[in-house]
């Protein structure tokens, strides 16, 4: 996954985050076969989410006591229930890989 550049980078476009695929039935069942992620730190999710929870719909941010790398994942997409939420990356690769 490309690390989009550090002031572009709490509000990538879900149409530039690339697409991945859940590794597992329950995981797509749950959330869609396929979401879209971008690489960026709990911090940069949280200022996403101060800027745009108004507007679309996401999930809370985790707390921002110490930075971590993670990914921003868009679920349910194309859906009423479209959301995006914030995990670590280790959280992350085991529910999902990449398309293609």
């Amino acid at each position: 996954m490309d690390l989009i550049n550090w002031e572009e980078r709490p509000f990538v476009p879900v149409e530039q985050m690339s697409e991945y695929r859940a590794r597992d039935r329950d995981t797509a069942r749950k959330y869609g076969v396929v979401v879209r992620s971008a690489a960026i730190a709990n911090v940069d999710y949280k200022i996403r989410y101060a800027k745009l929870n108004g507007t679309q719909s996401m999930q809370p941010p985790p707390s921002c006591g110490r930075i971590f790398l993670g990914n921003i994942v868009v679920r349910n997409l194309g859906t009423p229930n479209q959301y995006e939420t914030w995990m670590p990356d280790h959280v992350f690769e085991d529910l999902y890989e990449a398309v293609g």
